[in-house]
């Protein structure tokens, strides 16, 4: 007989984790994404898979669950070991080189922290993936940053902030979409109401990598960044029609391609790009005297699955040209399946379930179901590794909540947006923290305190509900129209 999971059962699975996650960021920072947090979360898993048994849960429920979650995370994981492919073609091929070439060019220091999220921001908004555009414009961005002497965690930072502001003010980002959907809210409805807490929030992000530039300290000199050109120009033939490739993948996402199959064709066209622009580079790397088929595909599909390291300079600049293709993001797959794991075990077990009852008993008003809301959207990406999750599953729960106190579904799919989506990149065992911290190669408790509006999201929310700023509550007929459906 199954039986009811403890407020205390539920929790300790969660305690256990955070406990093992700080002792790892204390003792062995160096080793957090390559095995000491995923040992964490499997560790966390095996308390929960005791306490679910004890409570009758069967051991077929338990692998069926974590099944579906890691089922669940498939695309993430098809998504990125694509992205490490599409990187080493790009970087092999100059277009990554070229664009970083170009920014130093055009891009001053005195400016480049505030373009670089409002530059973001623009094509995240374009093409409504906020993946897309750090795996494309936000690698280039990170290597201008990088040459022009800002620290990198910050770089990361504006670029993550910009990148999830686009996303979820996005008619064409799937979260967005998910979250109108799930709360039977318009599509725009929920956008336009989404903005006024989410237009604060960037203006502020933006402000504050504003006085990081003028108050932040010294960057690196012209001098500095003229040697990156320089050595950009020894080794790549630099040229516009490169930067052709990136702007096919971004048109090819606006029209609504799948995500899937245009990161493939970026790969592959940049792979032909390298073929064709960049022979003496694969030469290079072949070690033969001259082009030969080959040589060339060795070295193609080298950058493809793993490290691969053009020599620039022979120095610390080639640092900067380094990717790892689908080999680098082993790590990160392997933790995104062990915090599937977790995910599916703390399912089986009812215990999020357990939890979420007890808090919502006692929520009677409007700042405290979106306080609430807030709260079990960073729970749910704190313990189930997934943004999505973290809007369904709270969207369902509470959506009868929120009509028993006559509010807006708006309010409840804004906030659903408003901490759900954007706190997931802050997470490191999360799809999107550890995705990012992945193709930027910056740890995300490294880049999470500067990615301001990821945090200011929330808090903007709940700013707006506790000083009841624009929070209506429902009309009697659209109380009933929403009984009705």
């Amino acid at each position: 007989m199954e039986r009811a999971p403890s407020l205390l059962q539920s929790i300790l699975p969660i305690i256990i984790l955070m406990v093992f996650i700080s002792l790892n960021v204390v003792l062995t920072p160096d080793n957090t994404l390559s095995g000491a947090n995923q040992l964490a979360l499997i560790l966390a898993s095996s308390v929960g898979v005791g306490i679910a048994l004890y409570n009758g849960v069967t051991w077929a429920r338990i692998m069926d669950k974590i099944a579906e979650t890691v089922v669940s995370a498939l695309p993430s994981i098809l998504i990125l070991l694509i992205i490490g492919m599409l990187s080493g073609t790009w970087m092999l091929s100059g277009i990554v080189p070229t664009m970083i070439y170009y920014g130093l060019e055009f891009i001053s220091p005195s400016v480049f922290l505030p373009a670089a999220i409002v530059l973001s921001a623009l094509i995240s908004l374009v093409v409504g993936s906020s993946w897309s555009t750090i795996a494309t414009i936000g690698v280039a961005l990170m290597g201008i940053g990088t040459a022009l002497g800002f620290n990198e965690a910050v770089v990361a930072g504006a670029i993550i902030s910009g990148a999830y502001f686009g996303d979820k003010i996005s008619p064409l980002s799937d979260t967005t979409t998910l979250a109108s959907a799930v709360t039977k809210v318009p599509l725009f409805t929920h956008i336009r109401y989404m903005m006024q807490t989410s237009i604060p929030s960037f203006v502020i992000s933006v402000v504050i990598f504003i006085a990081i530039s003028i108050f932040g300290g010294a960057v690196a000199d012209g001098g500095s960044s003229n040697t990156i050109q320089e050595a950009i120009l020894s080794s790549y033939n630099v040229s516009p029609f490169l930067l052709i490739v990136p702007l096919i993948v971004i048109w090819m996402i606006y029209k609504r391609y799948p995500t899937i199959i245009v990161l493939i064709i970026g790969a592959f066209l940049g792979a032909g790009a390298a073929l064709i622009a960049q022979q003496d580079m694969i030469i290079s790397l072949a070690g033969t005297t001259g082009f030969t088929a080959s040589g060339a595909y060795e070295v193609v599909t080298q950058a493809m699955y793993t490290a691969t390291v053009p020599s620039v300079t022979g120095g610390e600049v080639d640092s900067l040209f380094r990717t790892g293709g689908m080999a680098g993001m082993l790590n990160t797959v392997w933790l995104i399946l062990t915090s599937m794991v977790f995910g599916g075990v703390l399912e089986a077990g009812n215990f999020l379930e357990a939890i979420i009852i007890r808090i919502a008993k006692k929520v009677k008003s409007a700042p405290a179901a979106v306080t609430t809301v807030t709260g079990t959207t960073l729970l749910f990406n704190l313990v189930s590794g997934d943004q999505y999750i973290s809007i369904v599953i709270p969207g369902k729960m509470f959506a009868p909540l929120f009509a028993k106190l006559k509010l807006r579904p708006q309010l409840l799919s804004r906030t659903l947006e408003d901490s759900g989506t954007v706190t997931s990149v802050l997470i490191p065992w999360n799809t999107c923290g550890a995705t990012q911290a992945a193709i930027l190669g910056v740890a995300t408790m490294a880049y999470a305190p500067f990615a301001f509006f990821c945090y200011l999201s929330p808090i903007m929310t709940l700013v707006y509900v506790w000083f009841n700023i624009k929070i209506k509550p429902l009309r009697s007929d659209e109380v009933e129209d929403r009984e009705v459906n």
